[in-house]
């Protein structure tokens, strides 16, 4: 498949490039939707915009960030991601809370799943009954998964807007985001770091979609713009 991507010299220059965009996100002077990815790439970006300097050019009034999967966890667990954004960010930027759509992982699953389904029905945009962000980032596993949706579990064809996903190794209870609601968004953008990722991306670029297990191979903006911001290391193999 052709492979809309970016190449950045180091992670920082990619953190920069994030940086910039949401500001220009926040600049349009109404409620943006954006669903962050856990990892530490995102992670590193937090830190980022956590500083005064950047903080402070930032409209947090007109942001609201969700999630696009959450491990079944309480929000204090080391493992949640919500826990790591709050943290590293939301604790130290005039965020208002109710700008905040988490996933609970402290409730039992599937009443999980319905209520965060409910909760982006009611608050953002639809086209057709489906919720469309404006910006959703993803990253990729070294085994081609994005969100929770993994690779050999039939869940990319699943109906709806969330599911209950477990993961295919731990056995870990996830709520994801469905293929089908991420297509949705007016962007979707790819974060990728490290040679580890470099051979699935070549197969990502080189062969159809269609004829790949890799989740991150087949989930892409319908009516937008998909894109993926690389470093050197994983771009390496790519032409």
């Amino acid at each position: 498949m052709s492979l809309n991507y970016q190449r950045f010299d180091t992670a920082m220059l990619l953190i920069e490039q994030l940086t910039k965009e949401l500001i220009a996100y926040s600049k349009l002077q109404r409620p943006v939707h954006i669903s962050l990815s856990g990892g530490s790439t995102p992670k590193r970006w937090f830190t980022h915009l956590a500083q005064d300097s950047v903080a402070q050019s930032i409209d947090w009034n007109n942001l609201h960030f969700w999630w696009g999967d959450e491990r079944m966890v309480d929000p204090t667990d080391e493992q949640s991601n919500f826990g790591d954004v709050n943290q590293i960010l939301f604790q130290h930027v005039p965020l208002p809370s109710s700008n905040i759509h988490r996933i609970q992982g402290e409730n039992e699953p599937e009443f999980e799943a319905k209520r965060f389904k409910d909760e982006m029905l009611s608050h953002i945009p639809l086209r057709d009954g489906m919720p469309v962000f404006d910006w959703i980032i993803l990253g990729m596993g070294e085994d081609g998964h994005t969100a929770s949706l993994f690779p050999y579990q039939g869940t990319m064809d699943a109906p709806g807007i969330t599911l209950v996903a477990k993961h295919p190794e731990s056995g870990q209870i996830r709520v994801t985001k469905t293929a089908a609601l991420l297509e949705q968004a007016q962007r979707i953008t790819y974060l990728v770091i490290g040679k580890s990722k470099a051979g699935i991306l070549k197969e990502i670029q080189s062969q159809a979609a269609d004829s790949l297990p890799y989740p991150a191979a087949k989930v892409k903006s319908l009516r937008g713009e998909t894109q993926w911001y690389l470093d050197k290391d994983a771009a390496i193999e790519l032409v």
